[in-house]
């Protein structure tokens, strides 16, 4: 019997997911991840591609990288909190010291760079967005 995977499949809906950060790779990676396990993704590369993306459609999720061409990414969550209340923040960074600065400044959760499906699948599922 194999193990079952974990899914991001919600009620009959799909979960809905915001990539952001500048290197398209890691969204190509996360859009990957994400959308095998069921999970509707949109990706932006800047601060500015990410609010332009809030404004297309509502997420469950964001996947927000710290540092971002045209800034902080801590600069959006403020944003995201007044859009979409009930959305969760998952910051993301190679610089493992911005984990409590990231926290501070409103993420759910802080995932670090580089990461693997499980560290991913495990951050939704900490954050009961999962189900």
């Amino acid at each position: 019997m194999q193990a079952q995977q974990p899914t991001t499949q919600r009620e009959g809906s799909a979960l809905k997911v915001l990539l952001v950060d500048d290197e398209k790779e890691i969204c190509f990676l996360l859009h990957t991840m994400l959308e095998r396990s069921g999970a509707k993704c949109r990706s932006a590369y800047s601060l500015a591609g990410a609010q332009e993306a809030l404004g297309l459609d509502r997420y469950d999720v964001v996947f927000l990288d710290i540092n971002l061409p045209d800034g902080l990414g801590y600069s959006l969550i403020p944003t995201i909190r007044r859009i979409l209340p009930e959305a969760r923040v998952i910051a993301i960074s190679a610089l493992d010291h911005e984990k409590d600065r990231a926290v501070e400044r409103g993420a759910d959760l802080f995932v670090s760079k580089p990461f693997n499906r499980g560290a991913i699948l495990g951050a939704l599922e900490q954050l009961g967005v999962n189900k």
